[in-house]
């Protein structure tokens, strides 16, 4: 296999020239399950018979809470639940003034519709009346029922969590809360508000009686009365007698650093060195168990050493002791203080960007609604600009021979990254065989068919023996210093973090979370001998087990990864129409060959109050070939872009694959292949891994015949609910995005990095490697090594620095002549150039510079003398050479 040194890429969509405005598609065909006739009639006055109760509600009800709006649950029909429904439904329910009434979804078929007085009450009427000019909306609506509260059965002296509707109005909102806290004082309940996130009203009653609840269950404005989780970390611990060498961080290295949110960590001989000066701490020493913590930084730290393997390659990390936990032997924990601590301790610690939460609850995830634990951590991420590694949660059903359970409750979070387990051994009692998902770990989908995990790590494996559980762990370090064992998703978790910090280290770019979990995502691969089909691997691996960071951000010859990181506002998309696919990539038949595999990780819009449409926004992609770019009608009023593909065939279908290969479990590529049908699913993250070679024959004629050129389309869409919103409140609704695309030749034998690296710059692309922080000494001249000073630099300076670095970025390794070769245009003239060692690419690159720099300079004479002389062409060409060591290194010119 060709030795991986050459860096990933990034490139940048051209603007104007692949940009593209949204076009209208409408269509005035009623659809099959509309009603007629009778059957229309019943069923609008089916649907006003509810509302003449909330004439009764307005009549009557408390003046001093008269501002608050009656409810109505609004059942939709499965048929009628696309957004091209939405807007007749909507329309139906605005009222009197023409605004959005529906506020929230329960689950996925019903609505939460808020009615502000009669008269908007009789604006409804009115229009549920008015059949033959409603008909598509009146058949969508199954029923209608004045919103009742959840209210669970709760046993006396419990701590309670009070949910209060969100009428997506903050002086409403602000009115209803003054409101409800005067009316539990008034009935001296002592209300806590807790802070989950901006979308929910949450408060928390301690010790409550059922005299009390039922006291508040008549509050307008509630919307639920259940249990407030509590936490806690239960392990068992199991001693052997092995030892480790310890660690210690080199002086005056810069090390990446971890927040390790858990119950604190120990300072003995193998952790103290690591441990950052300061910490955050919820709890006084007394009410402190750090052995849990501990064990999760042991494998962070030792993660690879303690099981002799390279998981992750990490060199080691600083860690911040951030103990939102206390012992639970003393002292428990609620969901809302465990938010608190979190929530805390990384505002507090703003330059802390990647965090370890391995801590859970024992209850699983609703299929269609998103717990409020998930949507806090999420908003945490979005405040701070941080990733949570978070795991899924452990279950015990394989005790009592049942199915495992579904993500836990805590672990449905959509910015985080949720880790599962895998086994790293087999004994004798073990349920699970080695690399298959741990008898404990649990798995997706996550709510509204959400892929969760998102990936894997070790955390053990376990079995029954005699009646009993018997853990086969992995190993970890105790407070006291001692090697134990432990089994948990727990301990698979920190392997992901830990490797996701280092790859943030080692990528010397700005942080961005989209790019580091696209990264991640993008290099997993299933284990080897998992037989199971693809949807079993995702719901019980996610993505599967991403590889160590220098796999990740090296190429070889044969292969290119390029990465795109952009920003697509509603009403745009993305069309590259000459994406570079390498043109060398055509068998003996004469159609294109080679693995394809893109990962596209947004950040989603999200609304806490809309169930299983909690996700609002998704990206749509498409990546393949067509025949010819052909002009387009731009007279017609549904046609804005003057250019588009003809005969366009989106290669990344499941349909255009054998079924012979979706159904291989055994092949090495089966470790990589991922054909999902997405559908219209709102998946923040999507990932597709082809290999062209199987493609059904007639695709293949259809779609990889050589001459064909290939392109890329990403379109964001978004729900009804968040359009709306962001018409009322004019917001611009966009999506930031990564999308990673890896070309590789199967058969090893173009030169794909260079002929692709070729494309971009033929194609005006502007492009670079990704900056890689390297520690390297130039062995030709030391004072190359030295970092070149952004302050006081002189524009000449500036742009002679500029040539270096374009010159460094488009250069390209010839690695059977051992050269770098340059092309490149700048300023309209071609640039070329072969330099052969150092000396010949130093002498070329100062020349350049001098010549820039002195084009630059000021015309008066003697001060251009004066900066002639102070021209040190050396230190201009320090930071292109610097960004691109790997070539030089690649080529054996330093070491």
């Amino acid at each position: 296999m060709a030795k991986k040194n050459l860096p990933i890429k990034l490139f940048q969509k051209r603007q104007k020239i692949d940009d593209r405005r949204v076009e209208g598609m409408n269509s005035n065909i009623p659809p099959k399950w509309q009603l007629e006739g009778e059957e229309l009639i019943s069923r609008a006055n089916s649907l006003l018979e509810p509302l003449s109760e909330l004439d009764s509600f307005f009549n009557t009800r408390d003046n001093a809470r008269s501002f608050i709006p009656a409810t109505l649950r609004v059942d939709i029909d499965d048929n009628a639940i696309a957004k091209s429904h939405r807007k007749d439904i909507q329309k139906l329910f605005n009222g009197q003034f023409t605004k959005n009434n529906i506020i929230g979804f329960i689950n996925s078929n019903s609505a939460i519709v808020k009615v502000d007085s009669i008269e908007d009450n009789n604006a409804i009427k009115r229009n549920i009346k008015n059949y033959s000019q409603n008909p598509k909306a009146i058949s969508a609506v199954e029923a209608v029922k004045v919103f009742e509260p959840f209210i669970a059965d709760i046993k006396e002296n419990e701590t309670v969590k009070i949910s209060l509707i969100d009428f997506l109005n903050y002086e409403i909102n602000n009115a209803v809360k003054a409101s409800f806290e005067k009316y539990c004082k008034q009935k001296n309940l002592d209300i806590i508000e807790s802070n989950y996130s901006s979308g929910l009203i949450i408060f928390k009653l301690k010790n409550a009686t059922k005299a009390q609840l039922d006291s508040i269950s008549d509050f307008e404005a509630l919307e639920s009365i259940t249990f407030m989780p509590k936490y806690s970390v239960g392990m068992d611990l199991l001693e052997t007698t092995e030892s480790l060498e310890v660690k210690e961080p080199i002086a005056d290295e810069e090390y990446p650093i971890i927040g390790v949110l858990d119950s604190g960590i120990a300072k003995n001989k193998y952790l103290k060195p690591w441990l950052l000066d300061r910490n955050y701490s919820s709890y006084p020493e007394d009410l402190i168990n750090p052995t849990h913590g501990s064990c999760v930084s042991s494998i962070i730290i030792y993660g690879d050493e303690l099981e002799g393997q390279n998981w992750t390659g990490n060199s080691g990390c600083k860690l911040f002791d951030a103990t939102v936990f206390p012992d639970d032997k003393k002292e428990s924990i609620d969901e809302d203080e465990l938010i608190l601590n979190i929530r805390t301790a990384i505002k507090n610690n703003s330059d802390i960007k990647i965090w370890n939460l391995s801590l859970g609850t024992g209850s699983e995830s609703d299929l269609s609604d998103f717990s409020d634990f998930g949507k806090a951590l999420d908003d945490i991420q979005i405040s701070n600009e941080v990733i949570i590694c978070k795991s899924i949660g452990n279950c015990r059903n394989f005790e009592s021979g049942f199915p495992k359970s579904r993500v836990a409750r805590s672990g449905d979070s959509m910015r985080s990254i949720v880790v599962g387990s895998l086994t790293h051994s087999k004994n004798e009692s073990d349920i699970a065989e080695v690399n298959h998902p741990s008898p404990f770990t649990r798995i997706g989908p996550g709510p509204a068919n959400s892929i969760k995990p998102d990936l894997v790590s070790y955390g053990g494996n376990a079995g029954m023996k005699g009646g009993r559980r018997v853990e086969n762990g992995v190993k970890a370090i105790a407070p006291d210093g001692s090697m134990v064992k432990i089994i948990g998703t727990s301990f698979s978790t920190p392997r992901v973090t830990s490797l996701l910090s280092e790859l943030n280290f080692k990528v010397k770019e700005n942080f961005n979370p989209t790019l580091l979990k696209a990264l991640a995502i993008h290099s997993a691969k299933y284990p080897l001998g998992i037989n199971f089909s693809i949807s079993d691997k995702v719901n019980q691996m996610g993505f599967g087990v991403a590889s160590s960071a220098d796999d990740i951000i090296y190429n070889d010859p044969h292969e290119i990864t390029l990465i795109l990181q952009e920003n697509i506002n509603k009403g745009e998309f993305i069309e590259i129409l000459d994406f570079p696919f390498p043109e060398s990539l055509i068998d003996e038949n004469g159609f294109f060959y080679g693995e394809v595999k893109i990962t596209l990780v947004a950040q989603p819009v999200l609304r806490e109050k809309q169930g299983a449409e909690y996700c609002q926004s998704n990206l749509k992609l498409q990546f393949g070939t067509y025949d010819d770019i052909k002009n387009r009608d731009t007279t017609k009023s549904n046609i804005l872009n003057p250019i588009g593909p003809d005969d366009p065939k989106n290669v990344i279908l499941d349909s255009n694959y054998g079924s012979s290969y979706k159904k291989d479990t055994s092949s090495d590529y089966a470790r990589e292949r991922m054909l999902l049908n997405y559908g219209k699913k709102y998946q923040p993250v999507k990932k597709y891994s082809i290999n062209l070679d199987e493609m059904t024959a007639a695709r293949q004629r259809d779609s990889l015949a050589k001459g064909r050129k290939w392109y890329t389309i990403i379109k964001g869409e978004y729900r009804e609910f968040a359009e709306t919103r962001s018409k009322e409140d004019g917001e611009v609704l966009n999506q930031d995005f990564t999308m990673i695309v890896t070309i590789r030749d199967t058969k090893g034998q173009q030169q794909v990095y260079n002929e692709v690296s070729r494309l971009l710059a033929d194609r005006n692309f502007l492009h670079s490697n990704i900056k890689i922080r390297e520690e390297i000494r130039i062995e030709v001249d030391s004072s190359i090594g030295t970092k070149v000073a952004d302050d006081e630099l002189q524009l000449w300076e500036i742009e002679a620095i500029k040539r270096a670095e374009i010159l460094m970025n488009t250069a390209q390794p010839d690695l059977e002549n051992n050269t770098l070769i340059f092309e490149y245009d700048i300023d309209n003239q071609t640039e070329g150039f072969t330099a052969n060692d150092f000396d010949t690419l130093s002498k070329y690159l100062e020349n350049q510079v001098e010549e820039v720099a002195i084009n630059y300079m000021p015309l008066d004479e003697e001060i251009r003398k004066m900066e002639i002389n102070k021209l040190d062409s050396n230190k201009l060409i320090q930071s292109g050479i610097n960004s691109n060591m790997n070539k030089l290194l690649m080529l054996g010119w330093v070491r």
